[in-house]
């Protein structure tokens, strides 16, 4: 029995490439699970009535996979626990779970269980996202409007997984959008029917029950409730960034105040990212530590924050950052995507004079960069070198910098957002290219790193030569990109007494 079609999209193209002599629908359905309340509300619908969804009454060829990403909510890994698995059990339904095997692809995805009487939900795998976010003295970013921790450590698993399972065989894929998330299911059809397309075969076929069946979220908690008997939590990484939209506000800081080991940790996760950077909270300028304040019933929250901040290992960092001006549209119009040969307006605005004056010629624009030619820059990217210059107590951290600063005259600020105290020794200028320098304490734990022709550029910009401190250690050694070599790299783990091994 097929399932039923779901909603009205743009046919997909049909492609001229000849499929592959191995090619076949391997019949299987994957089950993206989140363990959230839209993947379980799918999940149990399939355990009650699995022919009216196109599967095998035994349910033999469905596949539940739940990518790992280390920083699930307690409350979410015990729900699913105590309520799904024993369902599972029963049904004999295949759960596989997986994770990053570190942090480049190459380290390959690692199958942490898979099996048909499941037991344990898995934490964490070895690489988790807060291992990267610390390592890095971030918080999660977005990238073009894509959220790149979930591409990273969900979607690619998934993928990765899938092409070691399938090969050249299709299957089904589905996912929890509900119904008023219609949205994000054509987004997600649209990029899979260009997958497709480029690869001349069928990878896998899109299906989104919840909206077939317009069910949105009231209806989706709704009949969870009915079917388990307990009301689910959403379910997100504690320190996403879209926790307003996860969930509400309350409800979120409800959540903060049941974990405050938890809170805790992206506190300071969020601490260490303001102190390498102002404007980097969990919610952009403003912080979670910020909102938090706000409520009184946090208080317990915050001083487990502070305790925990208090009690960390810290280190000094020396930050410098160089911010090169942006690339005009002149130069993207008349170079291409790489400029080998800049010009001065491949960096810097002409003026309306230069534009009259100094028409394009046979190749590009012509001038010499008279002052009333030149115009403004804009801040285009920037290049961040961050060195550990002291490791200690949190109290010792900041009487180096105290220290430090009041030896070499340097400026201690406060972060107007953060609070941060940082003693500055200089300061970006208005126009670009332009630079910074501080020094700032912070928990240790982020990894010294700079780009390889840092302190040629930094030097040439500003005639400084090396740092106002003494790195702990030298900087790691550029190492070559590891290369996955085209296949999927996939491991297995093994638990014993409670110890995860992997092979």
């Amino acid at each position: 029995m097929s399932a039923p079609a779901l909603f009205d999209l743009p046919a997909a193209p049909v492609s001229t490439a000849a499929a592959p002599a191995t090619f076949r629908p391997s019949g299987i359905t994957v089950l993206s699970y989140g363990l959230g309340a839209d993947s379980t509300a799918i999940l149990l619908r399939f355990l009650a009535n699995p022919e009216r969804y196109g599967l095998r009454a035994d349910l033999s060829d469905l596949v539940v996979v739940h990518s790992v990403t280390g920083d699930e909510w307690p409350d979410s890994l015990d729900f699913v626990k105590r309520l799904v698995l024993p369902l599972l059990r029963t049904a004999r339904v295949r759960l596989v779970q997986i994770a990053r095997g570190g942090p480049e692809d190459a380290d390959g995805v690692v199958i942490l269980d898979d099996s048909r009487a499941p037991r344990r939900i898995f934490a964490q795998g070895p690489w988790r996202l807060s291992d990267e976010l610390r390592a890095a003295g971030t918080v999660p970013q977005m990238a073009r409007g894509k959220r790149t921790c979930s591409i990273k450590f969900k979607g690619w698993c998934l993928d990765q997984w899938a092409a070691a399972e399938f090969g050249t065989s299709s299957f089904r894929r589905v996912i929890g959008y509900h119904a008023g998330e219609m949205d994000r299911a054509e987004v997600d059809s649209e990029i899979q029917r260009e997958l497709n397309e480029e690869a001349g075969r069928t990878i896998c076929e899109p299906y989104y029950p919840l909206i077939h069946e317009r069910m949105g979220r009231a209806a989706v908690e709704a009949y969870v409730l009915e079917r388990v008997g307990e009301k689910i939590r959403k379910s997100y990484c504690a320190q996403c960034p879209f926790s307003g939209v996860c969930a509400s506000r309350d409800a979120h800081e409800e959540r903060l105040r049941a974990h405050p080991h938890v809170a805790a940790d992206v506190l300071r996760m969020e601490y260490v990212s303001q102190a390498l950077n102002e404007r980097q909270g969990l919610y952009g300028e403003k912080s979670l530590r910020g909102r938090l304040t706000q409520d009184g019933r946090n208080a317990a929250v915050l001083d487990a924050f502070a305790l925990s901040l208090e009690q960390a290992p810290h280190a000094v960092y020396e930050v410098r950052r160089i911010y090169h001006a942006a690339r005009r549209p002149d130069c993207k119009a008349w170079h291409g995507k790489s400029c080998r040969s800049p010009r001065w307006w491949c960096r810097q605005a002409r003026t309306g004079y230069c534009v009259d004056a100094h028409p394009a010629g046979r190749f590009e624009p012509w001038c010499s960069g008279d002052d009333e030619c030149r115009g403004e820059t804009k801040k285009g990217q920037a290049w961040r070198s961050v060195r550990t210059v002291y490791e200690g107590t949190r109290a010792g951290a900041e009487a180096y910098v105290w220290a430090v600063a009041a030896e070499h005259g340097m400026r201690l600020e406060r972060g107007e957002h953060s609070g941060v105290e940082r003693a500055h020794y200089m300061t970006d200028g208005d126009s670009y290219p332009t630079a910074s320098a501080y020094l700032v304490a912070a928990p240790e734990g982020v990894h010294d790193k700079q780009r390889p022709k840092f302190e040629e550029r930094f030097t040439q910009l500003t005639g400084r030569v090396g740092m106002v401190g003494t790195p702990v250690r030298e900087l790691p050694k550029p190492q070559p990109r590891r290369l996955t070599g085209g296949a999927p790299r996939i491991l297995r783990a093994k638990t014993i007494g409670g110890v995860t091994l992997i092979a």
